[in-house]
């Protein structure tokens, strides 16, 4: 028993410190995914999030790397008649995700 609630106590914690989202305001439209564009990389699909205020773009930075990043958005519509309806793109959102700490050194055992 001990071992089970140990486990559910880890995964809350795990998906409690998920990593950074970038999120757009909701939208009452029809679309179907986000076209999320990173620096001068080329735009990528991912599907929309939604909630009782709408839909909107949610994109995981979780493999973004250390440095200063522009990321612009789209809302994306992909319909059987007229196939892909793109919005423009969003206004850039600007940010810098920090380098990773350097180990700690001179790690020795004192009385």
């Amino acid at each position: 028993m001990k071992k089970i609630l140990f486990l559910i106590l880890i995964v809350g914690a795990i998906s409690a410190n998920a990593a950074p989202f970038v999120v757009s305001d909701p939208t009452a439209q029809t679309v179907t995914h986000c076209g999320v564009k990173i620096d001068s990389l080329t735009a990528v699909d991912s599907p929309v999030a939604s909630d009782t205020t709408g839909k909107y773009c949610k994109y995981d930075l979780s493999g973004l790397a250390a440095g200063t990043h522009i990321i612009k958005a789209t809302y994306v519509n992909i319909d059987p008649t007229w196939g892909r309806i793109e919005s423009i793109f969003s206004s850039p959102l600007s940010l810098t995700k920090p380098e990773v700490q350097i180990a700690p050194s001179g790690l020795v055992l004192k009385p």
